[in-house]
């Protein structure tokens, strides 16, 4: 590429650095001039066919896109919330079950012990009506013990008065 200064000629780059460097300038200019796939200025009026997820974004609409997200993560933490409640009102009914099913176990056990109690009273009360009986006639035993009998009434076998 030649560059023409008052008259003089300049060679400043060969033929495939030249090329080069106008395409590249081209490029930079459409850049500088906000070119982009075929519209003018970044794609006014949304005519933009390109669709790249790398678009540039306004402080509006990055804070629209900050406020979704907020509200999304609201949205998921309200969920889990809702979540934890329904597994606690489960477990409580679960456990409200299991606890009516030990209170009719105990309630079962309580009659079986009051029927083995009634049973061991009466044990204990006969044993102690045959004790105080028994306690009655050893104390006939002993007073008849005591008791004199004429000698005529005891049968000696060497007695002669029959």
């Amino acid at each position: 590429m030649t560059l023409d200064v008052n008259g003089k000629n300049y060679n400043v780059t060969g033929q495939g650095q030249g090329n080069l460097n106008t395409v590249l300038g081209a490029l930079g200019t459409a850049s500088f001039l906000g070119f982009n796939g075929g519209n003018f200025l970044g794609g006014w009026n949304n005519g933009n066919c390109g669709c790249s997820e790398n678009m540039a974004v306004n402080r509006y609409e990055l804070n629209l896109t900050r406020e979704a997200d907020s509200l999304k993560s609201e949205n998921a933490l309200l969920r889990s919330q809702v979540y934890t409640d329904q597994k606690i009102v489960e477990a409580t009914a679960y456990l409200q079950g299991e606890i009516g099913k030990v209170a009719t176990r105990l309630e079962n056990f309580r009659d079986a012990q009051n029927a083995v109690n009634l049973q061991q009273a009466t044990y204990n009360a006969t044993a102690t009506a045959n004790i105080s009986c028994l306690g009655q006639q050893i104390a006939q035993l002993q007073s008849l013990s005591q008791l004199v009998v004429p000698q005529n009434k005891v049968c000696d076998t060497c007695c002669s008065n029959q």
